[in-house]
């Protein structure tokens, strides 16, 4: 048990996998993720800036790049050195970027999420008001994005000015992570809100933005063919289902996570190690 107000996952021997399959089969995981989104974010990013392979609104268009520029960090400063440090054992890279790295990630993540359902709501306003859409700038997308990078950034930057050696190494995840206060700071209370409220509100947003998209296409295809390009359709829904299907892992790990006791060490660890790495990169 406890006694301390927090805790910390820094003990190696009993959170760390001392196993070295397990940590090779880890490691070749967490490198194909890094491989694949590395390409893919590529090639998404290279097709529309330079070829302009993806005929979408101009808008539209943006948000993707921002999307996929966003993934591109996270795999860069999460699954990257989550890979190294399975290989080494620990972490090599110095405090400074264990800090820089959590604020990244969790600022790219949270931007990366709450840009879905801009991406969904975009593409039904666009879709319901074709002719007010023609003036839509591309300026509105960088500047909700911009808004998106600040807001999600206040809450790990709080985590860290309220408690500035709340981010550790932990062998939980081989990556730097915060520590769980037992009783919650003012500064994790507010941060737990903000993550929580923008969760609900982006995926409540995603939902029903896709349902009244679908409602509006299906108005229009019935007023006669060409009314409505399948093409920008299409890919918003399968943008916003495939996001869906794959955080359905993450929220199951974390619901889970309430229910797996620490003292049950094994099981806390396969769950918090393979089941965590699983659910979360399923994202990328």
């Amino acid at each position: 048990m406890h006694t301390e107000p927090y805790i910390k996952y820094n003990n190696e021997t009993l959170y760390g996998i001392n196993d070295k399959a397990g940590r090779d089969l880890l490691t070749l995981y967490s490198s194909t993720i890094f491989l694949s989104s590395l390409i893919g974010d590529v090639l998404i990013l290279i097709g529309t800036l330079r070829y302009n392979a993806i005929k979408l609104h101009k808008v539209m268009v943006v948000i993707i790049q921002y999307i996929a520029l966003t993934d591109l960090i996270i795999v860069i400063f999460r699954a990257l050195p989550g890979s190294v440090s399975l290989v080494a054992e620990r972490w090599i890279f110095g405090d400074f970027l264990c800090y820089a790295g959590y604020v990244i990630i969790c600022t790219a993540g949270g931007t990366a999420c709450l840009l879905i359902p801009v991406l969904s709501l975009t593409k039904l306003l666009i879709v319901k008001f074709p002719l007010r859409a023609t003036s839509i700038s591309t300026r509105a997308a960088h500047f909700a994005t911009l808004s998106l990078v600040l807001y999600c950034s206040f809450s790990p930057v709080l985590e860290i000015i309220v408690d500035n050696k709340s981010v550790y190494f932990s062998y939980l995840d081989y990556n730097c992570d915060v520590v769980q206060y037992l009783h919650h700071t003012t500064g994790s209370t507010i941060c737990t809100v903000l993550v929580g409220l923008s969760g609900l509100l982006a995926t409540m947003t995603t939902v029903v933005s896709s349902v009244m998209l679908v409602d509006v296409a299906r108005k229009m295809t019935e007023r006669g063919p060409g009314q409505l390009q399948w093409q920008g359709l299409i890919t918003v829904l399968l943008t916003v289902a495939v996001y869906s299907i794959a955080t359905l892992p993450g929220t199951i790990y974390f619901i889970g996570s309430c229910l797996v006791a620490e003292s049950q060490v094994e099981l806390f660890k396969f769950w918090n190690v393979y089941l965590y790495r699983f659910s979360t990169y399923m994202v990328f």
